[in-house]
């Protein structure tokens, strides 16, 4: 993807509020995979002082954002399922987005998130509806 595509989706995502003001950023996407990436603060611990469930959440469901709407705008979750599988404290967090398949109207994504020192904290899968087809709007 060159940096002017990468630009329109960041641009894009702008809209997204809740995203921008959790700190979530787009690191890269092309036809493979989404990542998207967050710096941890002090707002997004839990009572424990490890990651909020939400945040993961969010990033996780983000970088699916992220790769389904480059890949088949516009895209909407229809289904999450996250696994949360190690609790810890980080610095920054990372959400790798994958497409396992498109049928019609329907998408299927793996999303993991992994602390900065590369722990998995949570793995999921997302279901999505694909409600316009077939254009790109990043071209």
């Amino acid at each position: 993807m060159s940096m002017k595509n990468i630009e329109a989706v960041r641009k894009f995502f702008q809209a997204d509020k809740f995203v921008t003001y959790a700190g979530i950023e787009i690191v890269s996407v092309d036809d493979d995979k989404a990542v998207v990436s967050a710096e941890i603060t002090e707002r997004h611990l839990n009572a424990n002082g490890t990651v909020q469930g939400g945040m993961l959440y969010t990033i996780a469901d983000f970088a699916f954002a992220v790769l389904e709407n480059y890949k088949h705008p516009i895209t909407v979750t229809q289904n999450g399922n996250i696994s949360y599988v190690n609790a810890v404290g980080s610095s920054r967090i990372t959400a790798t987005a994958t497409e396992l398949l498109r049928k019609g109207h329907n998408t299927v994504c793996d999303v993991t998130v992994t602390a900065d020192d590369g722990a998995v904290l949570c793995v999921c899968r997302f279901n999505g509806f694909v409600k316009d087809l077939p254009k790109k709007i990043f071209e």
